[in-house]
């Protein structure tokens, strides 16, 4: 099978009451040449730069091969990445904002890799989710398959090297096999939560299968009424979708 034509789209929007620049998910696509690599990341918003923390792992994640020896191995160099972009700007913020600065940023990440031959693979450390779908039928969600296995302590990755990267020990991997077609939705938490509860309820017009067809505005007004039915947590937002069609949708 030759390399994949991969056709992507970014649906993104931060979390309601959000203060400008307060978007802190990151999502990334690298589909000119063969192998196909998408990723997204969570910054936590608990630390600060965080969202230039993500942006430094969804762009890492798709430089090269998605393998645990390469995101171990790359961990050190993608944390002076942040501290060089970083550092100045604490310097010249508030104590406060210092001093979480020197404790350093977390995000989750979760990367894909479509290779020639029919073959993909995954990666992940927290609590992003992967959905694969075939004749617009889920076939498989990971690592997470129900919406009640999301929790407040996701697995994350330090940007300082101070910091014990506990996170990349709990780094899981998986691969299978794609066809012409095929669509991967890549899902920060909150949006990977609602859309494996909508899985299981097919009523829900919050589902993987509506997902895939979702325009930005599609996205947006989803996001929006779910969080007023209270389905859908009031976080940055984001969703990739990636699609295996041989024309665009």
């Amino acid at each position: 099978m030759a390399t994949p034509t991969a056709h992507s789209r970014t649906l993104a929007l931060p979390k309601a009451g959000a203060e400008p620049g307060g978007y802190e998910d990151a999502a990334q696509v690298r589909a000119e040449a063969g192998p196909v690599r998408a990723a997204v990341a969570d910054g936590a918003t608990e630390s600060v730069f965080a969202g230039a923390w993500a942006e430094i792992l969804v762009r890492a994640a798709t430089e090269g091969a998605l393998t645990p020896a390469r995101l171990r191995e790359g961990l050190p160099d993608w944390q002076r990445a942040w501290a060089a972009r970083c550092d100045a700007q604490a310097a010249a913020a508030p104590w406060y904002v210092q001093a979480k600065a020197e404790e350093g940023a977390f995000a989750t990440l979760l990367g894909l890799e479509v290779c020639a031959g029919g073959q993909w693979r995954a990666a992940v450390v927290g609590d992003c989710v992967l959905f694969h779908l075939r004749d617009g039928a889920l076939r498989a969600s990971w690592p997470a398959h129900s919406p009640d296995a999301f929790g407040n302590r996701p697995a994350l990755l330090p940007s300082r090297s101070s910091v014990d990267a506990a996170g990349m020990t709990k780094l899981c991997t998986t691969t299978g096999l794609w066809t012409p077609g095929d669509v991967f939705l890549l899902a920060t938490d909150a949006v990977g939560a609602a859309l494996l509860r909508g899985a299981q309820s097919p009523e829900v017009p919050f589902r993987p299968a509506a997902a895939a067809d979702w325009s930005a505005a599609a996205f947006r007004d989803a996001v929006v009424t779910a969080r007023a039915e209270g389905t859908l947590r009031n976080d940055d937002s984001t969703l990739l979708v990636l699609d295996l069609s041989p024309a665009f949708r």
